[in-house]
C-alpha cells in the first residue's frame, strides 16, 4: 500500500498525540501552542524586580554606562606636556617679576641713597654758610650740647 507524504505526517502526529495521552495535548494540536510573548519571557528569565519588568528595558552596553571614558595614553601624554609647558612658562614669568621687582627696588635705594648724599651736602653747606656768617657777626654761640645717647 502506498501512502502519500501528507498521511504519513499526520499519522506521525496523531501517534505522538496518543503516546502523550493527554486529552489537552490533542486540543493545543488543533488549536497550536499557546503564543508567548517577548515581555513574559524576560519577565520570566529575569524576575519581576528586573529593569525589563520597569519598562526600562535591558541594560545598557558597558561602552556606554555612566562616567567619562579613560583618556588615551597619547591624549595623556600631550596634556601632561602641555601642562609643564605652561607652568614652565608660568615658572619664568613669576622669576621674571621677581627680578623686575628686585631691580625697581636696587634703583629705589640708590635714588634714595642719592638724595641722602644730597640733603646731607646741602645741610653741610648750610652749615659752613652760618659758621661763617658767626664769624664775620662776631656772635659767641655757645658749644652745641652733647648728643644724646
Amino acid at each position: 500500500m502506498v501512502t502519500s507524504r501528507a498521511e504519513v505526517l499526520t499519522q506521525t502526529q496523531s501517534h505522538a498525540q496518543s503516546e502523550l495521552g493527554d486529552g489537552a495535548s490533542s486540543a493545543e494540536s488543533v488549536v497550536g501552542p499557546e503564543q508567548v510573548d517577548e515581555f513574559q519571557i524576560m519577565s520570566k528569565a529575569l524576575g519581576t524586580r528586573s529593569r525589563w519588568q520597569k519598562g526600562l528595558g535591558a541594560l545598557p552596553r558597558l561602552k556606554s554606562v555612566g562616567g567619562p571614558r579613560a583618556a588615551s595614553t597619547g591624549h595623556v601624554a600631550e596634556t601632561i606636556a602641555t601642562l609643564k609647558q605652561q607652568l614652565a612658562e608660568k615658572d619664568a614669568e613669576h622669576a621674571r617679576r621677581i627680578d623686575e621687582t628686585q631691580r625697581q627696588m636696587a634703583e629705589k635705594e640708590v635714588e634714595n641713597q642719592r638724595r641722602l648724599e644730597e640733603t646731607q651736602r646741602q645741610l653741610n653747606e648750610q652749615n659752613r654758610m652760618l659758621q661763617t656768617l658767626i664769624a664775620k657777626l662776631g656772635i659767641e654761640m655757645p658749644p652745641p650740647p652733647p648728643p644724646e645717647m
